[in-house]
């Protein structure tokens, strides 16, 4: 016989059951709001590692959070770059319970997999006007990524891929392929040199994307003293993607 408080009780088990599997979540750049104050984004608590940014360059002058923007240099484009890192709680307990999908899903600054340097863009009056992401050559050079399940820097460039399939950025259509410059060749047999823009009017946004995969002036793929050794790490692999508000 159908009783209503048996199927009650039973939904709200459901429910309980429901709740408790829900993954654990942490605060990530998409969580921040283009033109909104640095007062309306997350608090301060829920990143970390605040410093002046340096377009891609090693963090700079240590800050307590968004609020702090004014003590960063303005970029040309009167902006002020503020880096911040996620959280790593959250890869603390996965460490701790021996979890390793999660801990490759938490492990540092990681979007879809792949170590990157975030950063917010604030004009002067402290208003969010961009967002930066670049993906971070440091990462082969930490042990505690490294141990996880993250991208390699020789992959990096993929990331652009990445980001165009997210943000509708066509190669054919938004895209230059820029020859190599004087001393650059590829790597084996790939050379990446994209710069890419787009801009949606709708949203009100412009994305900017570079991408690199090749050997710059001076790099080779072997030991010019000793040329049956392999040289490693002698390239640069990367991905770099700009969001701006527009009017």
């Amino acid at each position: 016989m159908f009783s209503p408080r048996a199927f009650l009780l039973a939904l709200l088990c459901a429910c309980a059951t429901c709740a408790t599997a829900q993954e654990p979540a942490r605060k990530n750049i998409w969580d921040l709001r283009l033109g909104a104050p640095a007062s309306l984004q997350p608090p301060a608590i829920e990143f970390r590692g605040y410093a002046c940014g340096a377009k891609g360059g090693p963090p700079r002058r240590q800050l307590q959070g968004f609020q702090d923007f004014a003590r960063c240099p303005a970029e040309e484009n009167g902006l002020r770059e503020v880096y911040f890192e996620y959280d790593d709680e959250l890869e603390y307990i996965a460490r701790a319970r021996d979890l390793d999908r999660d801990i490759s899903r938490y492990a540092g600054t990681v979007e879809y997999g792949y170590p990157v340097m975030t950063s917010a863009l604030f004009d002067e009056a402290g208003v969010l006007r961009g967002l930066r992401l670049i993906t971070d050559a440091r990462s082969d050079y930490r042990k505690d990524v490294s141990e996880a399940d993250t991208r390699k820097r020789a992959n990096a460039f993929q990331f652009g891929g990445v980001m165009a399939n997210r943000f509708e950025i066509e190669p054919k259509q938004h895209c230059l392929s820029l020859p190599p410059a004087e001393g650059e060749s590829a790597v084996g047999s790939t050379f990446v040199k994209l710069d890419c823009e787009r801009t949606d009017a709708a949203q009100r946004r412009r994305y900017a994307l570079s991408v690199r995969m090749l050997r710059k002036a001076g790099q080779t793929d072997r030991d010019p003293r000793v040329p049956s050794q392999l040289t490693t790490g002698q390239f640069e692999s990367s991905a770099r993607l700009d969001i701006y508000e527009t009017p």
